[in-house]
Protein backbone atom coordinates (compact mmCIF):
# COMPACT_ATOMS: atom_id res chain seq x y z
CA UNK A 1 0.00 0.00 0.00
CA UNK A 2 2.83 2.40 0.85
CA UNK A 3 4.43 2.13 -2.60
CA UNK A 4 1.06 2.64 -4.29
CA UNK A 5 0.31 5.67 -2.11
CA UNK A 6 3.74 7.15 -2.83
CA UNK A 7 3.22 6.83 -6.57
CA UNK A 8 -0.25 8.33 -6.33
CA UNK A 9 1.30 11.36 -4.66
CA UNK A 10 3.93 11.74 -7.40
CA UNK A 11 1.34 11.30 -10.15
CA UNK A 12 -0.92 13.88 -8.50
CA UNK A 13 1.90 16.41 -8.47
CA UNK A 14 2.65 15.66 -12.11
CA UNK A 15 -0.94 16.22 -13.20
CA UNK A 16 -1.10 19.53 -11.37
CA UNK A 17 2.23 20.68 -12.82
CA UNK A 18 0.85 20.05 -16.30
CA UNK A 19 -2.49 21.71 -15.53
CA UNK A 20 -0.89 24.77 -13.96
CA UNK A 21 1.70 25.05 -16.74
CA UNK A 22 -0.88 24.99 -19.52
CA UNK A 23 -3.34 27.20 -17.59
CA UNK A 24 -0.74 29.92 -17.02
CA UNK A 25 -1.17 33.18 -18.89
CA UNK A 26 0.45 32.85 -21.31
CA UNK A 27 0.78 29.04 -21.24
CA UNK A 28 4.24 27.72 -20.45
CA UNK A 29 5.98 25.10 -22.53
CA UNK A 30 7.88 22.35 -20.78
CA UNK A 31 11.13 24.03 -21.81
CA UNK A 32 9.98 27.42 -20.52
CA UNK A 33 9.17 25.86 -17.16
CA UNK A 34 12.55 24.16 -17.12
CA UNK A 35 14.21 27.50 -17.88
CA UNK A 36 12.42 29.08 -14.94
CA UNK A 37 13.69 26.40 -12.57
CA UNK A 38 17.22 27.10 -13.79
CA UNK A 39 16.73 30.81 -13.10
CA UNK A 40 15.70 29.89 -9.55
CA UNK A 41 19.00 28.07 -9.03
CA UNK A 42 17.78 24.46 -9.16
CA UNK A 43 17.47 23.40 -12.82
CA UNK A 44 14.97 20.66 -13.61
CA UNK A 45 15.28 19.34 -17.14
CA UNK A 46 12.47 19.32 -19.66
CA UNK A 47 12.75 15.51 -19.77
CA UNK A 48 12.22 15.23 -16.00
CA UNK A 49 9.20 17.54 -16.19
CA UNK A 50 7.78 15.48 -19.04
CA UNK A 51 8.27 12.22 -17.14
CA UNK A 52 6.58 13.74 -14.10
CA UNK A 53 3.59 15.00 -16.10
CA UNK A 54 3.07 11.72 -17.95
CA UNK A 55 3.34 9.47 -14.89
CA UNK A 56 6.69 7.93 -15.78
CA UNK A 57 8.45 9.51 -12.82
CA UNK A 58 8.87 7.09 -9.88
CA UNK A 59 9.79 9.62 -7.22
CA UNK A 60 10.00 13.33 -6.46
CA UNK A 61 12.52 15.26 -4.39
CA UNK A 62 11.29 17.89 -1.96
CA UNK A 63 13.66 20.36 -3.64
CA UNK A 64 12.04 19.68 -7.02
CA UNK A 65 8.57 20.15 -5.54
CA UNK A 66 9.48 23.53 -4.04
CA UNK A 67 11.23 24.85 -7.15
CA UNK A 68 8.48 23.68 -9.53
CA UNK A 69 5.90 25.47 -7.39
CA UNK A 70 8.00 28.64 -7.33
CA UNK A 71 8.50 28.44 -11.10
CA UNK A 72 4.74 28.09 -11.60
CA UNK A 73 4.13 30.88 -9.04
CA UNK A 74 1.88 28.78 -6.85
CA UNK A 75 2.21 27.30 -3.38
CA UNK A 76 3.94 23.90 -3.08
CA UNK A 77 0.93 22.56 -1.18
CA UNK A 78 -1.24 23.13 -4.26
CA UNK A 79 0.91 20.63 -6.14
CA UNK A 80 0.40 18.07 -3.38
CA UNK A 81 -3.35 18.56 -2.88
CA UNK A 82 -4.74 20.20 -6.03
CA UNK A 83 -8.32 18.87 -5.98
CA UNK A 84 -9.59 21.80 -3.93
CA UNK A 85 -11.74 22.32 -2.11
CA UNK A 86 -13.47 18.99 -1.52
CA UNK A 87 -11.75 16.38 -3.67
CA UNK A 88 -10.79 13.31 -1.64
CA UNK A 89 -7.11 12.58 -1.17
CA UNK A 90 -5.20 10.03 0.90
CA UNK A 91 -3.03 12.27 3.05
CA UNK A 92 -1.44 9.10 4.45
CA UNK A 93 -1.94 5.52 3.26
CA UNK A 94 -5.59 4.67 3.88
CA UNK A 95 -6.32 8.08 5.46
CA UNK A 96 -8.71 9.93 3.12
CA UNK A 97 -9.37 13.62 3.71
CA UNK A 98 -11.00 16.38 1.72
CA UNK A 99 -8.30 18.39 0.00
CA UNK A 100 -9.00 21.60 1.92
CA UNK A 101 -8.46 19.68 5.16
CA UNK A 102 -5.20 18.25 3.81
CA UNK A 103 -4.01 21.78 2.97
CA UNK A 104 -4.91 23.05 6.45
CA UNK A 105 -2.95 20.20 8.06
CA UNK A 106 0.05 20.75 5.80
CA UNK A 107 0.01 24.45 6.68
CA UNK A 108 -0.08 23.66 10.40
CA UNK A 109 -3.59 24.98 10.97
CA UNK A 110 -5.16 21.76 12.27
CA UNK A 111 -4.57 18.07 12.90
CA UNK A 112 -5.67 15.15 10.74
CA UNK A 113 -8.73 12.98 11.25
CA UNK A 114 -8.10 9.54 12.72
CA UNK A 115 -10.36 6.60 13.44
CA UNK A 116 -11.17 6.34 17.14
CA UNK A 117 -12.89 2.96 16.85
CA UNK A 118 -16.37 1.78 16.01
CA UNK A 119 -19.62 3.23 17.27
CA UNK A 120 -22.61 0.97 17.79
CA UNK A 121 -25.73 2.33 16.13
CA UNK A 122 -29.24 1.81 17.41
CA UNK A 123 -29.75 -0.95 14.84
CA UNK A 124 -26.85 -2.98 16.16
CA UNK A 125 -24.57 -2.04 13.28
CA UNK A 126 -21.19 -0.41 13.81
CA UNK A 127 -19.85 2.72 12.15
CA UNK A 128 -16.41 4.25 12.13
CA UNK A 129 -15.95 7.28 14.33
CA UNK A 130 -13.43 9.85 13.12
CA UNK A 131 -11.99 12.49 15.42
CA UNK A 132 -9.50 15.23 14.69
CA UNK A 133 -6.05 14.77 16.21
CA UNK A 134 -4.48 17.73 17.96
CA UNK A 135 -1.09 19.04 16.94
CA UNK A 136 1.50 18.31 19.63
CA UNK A 137 1.73 21.60 21.58
CA UNK A 138 5.20 20.90 22.98
CA UNK A 139 6.74 20.86 19.49
CA UNK A 140 4.21 22.80 17.38
CA UNK A 141 5.98 25.95 16.23
CA UNK A 142 3.48 26.85 13.52
CA UNK A 143 0.49 27.62 15.75
CA UNK A 144 2.42 29.80 18.18
CA UNK A 145 4.01 31.71 15.29
CA UNK A 146 0.60 32.33 13.72
CA UNK A 147 -0.78 33.57 17.06
CA UNK A 148 2.23 35.87 17.49
CA UNK A 149 1.77 37.37 14.03
CA UNK A 150 -1.91 38.00 14.80
CA UNK A 151 -0.95 39.77 18.02
CA UNK A 152 1.58 41.95 16.14
CA UNK A 153 -1.07 42.79 13.53
CA UNK A 154 -3.53 43.73 16.31
CA UNK A 155 -0.92 46.02 17.86
CA UNK A 156 -0.38 47.75 14.54
CA UNK A 157 -4.10 48.14 13.96
CA UNK A 158 -4.61 49.65 17.41
CA UNK A 159 -1.68 52.04 16.90
CA UNK A 160 -3.15 53.29 13.62
CA UNK A 161 -6.57 53.79 15.19
CA UNK A 162 -5.05 55.70 18.13
CA UNK A 163 -3.20 58.03 15.75
CA UNK A 164 -6.39 58.70 13.77
CA UNK A 165 -8.39 59.23 16.96
CA UNK A 166 -5.82 61.73 18.31
CA UNK A 167 -5.66 63.56 14.98
CA UNK A 168 -9.44 63.94 14.84
CA UNK A 169 -9.66 64.80 18.55
CA UNK A 170 -11.95 61.90 19.44
CA UNK A 171 -13.28 61.68 23.03
CA UNK A 172 -10.75 60.56 25.62
CA UNK A 173 -12.87 57.53 26.49
CA UNK A 174 -12.60 56.21 22.94
CA UNK A 175 -8.84 56.74 22.89
CA UNK A 176 -8.51 54.92 26.22
CA UNK A 177 -10.42 51.96 24.77
CA UNK A 178 -8.03 51.82 21.84
CA UNK A 179 -5.05 52.04 24.20
CA UNK A 180 -6.45 49.07 26.14
CA UNK A 181 -6.71 47.09 22.89
CA UNK A 182 -3.08 47.91 22.13
CA UNK A 183 -1.95 46.90 25.62
CA UNK A 184 -3.84 43.59 25.40
CA UNK A 185 -2.25 42.78 22.04
CA UNK A 186 1.20 43.73 23.33
CA UNK A 187 0.74 41.50 26.39
CA UNK A 188 -0.27 38.58 24.14
CA UNK A 189 2.74 39.14 21.92
CA UNK A 190 5.12 39.23 24.89
CA UNK A 191 3.62 36.07 26.36
CA UNK A 192 3.96 34.32 23.01
CA UNK A 193 7.57 35.44 22.67
CA UNK A 194 8.32 33.78 26.00
CA UNK A 195 6.59 30.61 24.81
CA UNK A 196 8.51 30.69 21.53
CA UNK A 197 11.78 31.12 23.40
CA UNK A 198 10.97 28.05 25.49
CA UNK A 199 10.43 26.13 22.24
CA UNK A 200 13.91 27.17 21.09
CA UNK A 201 12.54 29.34 18.30
CA UNK A 202 14.32 32.20 16.54
CA UNK A 203 12.74 35.27 18.15
CA UNK A 204 14.96 38.17 17.24
CA UNK A 205 14.48 41.91 17.56
CA UNK A 206 12.77 43.75 14.75
CA UNK A 207 9.37 44.29 13.19
CA UNK A 208 8.07 41.19 11.33
CA UNK A 209 6.73 41.69 7.83
CA UNK A 210 3.12 40.62 8.18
Amino acid sequence: MTQEWTQQLVDRVGREVRRARTASSPPLSGQALSDRTAELGHPISRAVISDLETGRRRGLDVADLIVLAAALRISPVQLLFPELPRGSVDVLPGRPHESHDAVRWFAGETGLFASSGDWETGTGESAKVWTREELAPEIDRITVTRQWLRAIASMRGAQSQIKRALASEEPREQISTLEDLYDDARDRAEKLVRQMTELGMDVREGDPRV
